[in-house]
């Protein structure tokens, strides 16, 4: 009797550190993250990737996705010089969904495993069926982005 009463315990304990008492909502509508609202860089929160693929598609528009996460000195750097810059942000905006990712938090620690991210930032630009068009490990400056943008750009044709 015993080992059924601590069997149950283990399995409810498991179960009850497994669940999440924050309450999520599955949206097809693109938001803005609050602490996002910042950028001049219109990056596009969904929980799941499959959702900005879906919304570059309907736009007819590349993924740009930025992994990072909260400790990341260079991840901030970039923050703060390329994704404040209102006319980098006028650039990446007309040919790309920016997607910003903590590879840290929620969904992004799958992301991170699915794309192999080993260095933060990684970024990434996609077509809109998730196929990597270009990839940089690291941070990168702002002629050295707009490059990489461009080149996304003209592998897509």
């Amino acid at each position: 009797m015993i080992k059924y009463l601590l069997i149950f315990l283990f399995a409810t304990t498991m179960m009850a550190s497994c669940g999440s008492s924050k309450k999520t909502t599955k949206t097809t509508k693109p938001e803005v993250h609050d602490e996002l609202s910042r950028y001049p860089l219109n990056f596009m929160r969904s929980e799941y990737l499959s959702t900005v693929l879906d919304e570059a598609q309907k736009e007819k528009k590349l993924v740009f996705v930025d992994m990072y996460a909260d400790w990341c000195a260079p991840c901030k750097v970039m923050d703060e010089e390329l994704y404040m810059n209102e006319d980098f942000s006028d650039i990446i905006n007309k040919d790309f969904i920016s997607y910003k990712v903590n590879v840290e938090k929620d969904n992004g620690s799958h992301l991170g495993t699915i794309f192999s991210v080993e260095v933060l930032p990684t970024i990434l630009f996609l077509d809109a069926e998730g196929n990597v068009l270009q990839r940089s490990d690291g941070a990168l400056s702002y002629s050295q982005f707009l490059e990489m943008a461009a080149r996304a750009v003209e592998a897509s044709r």
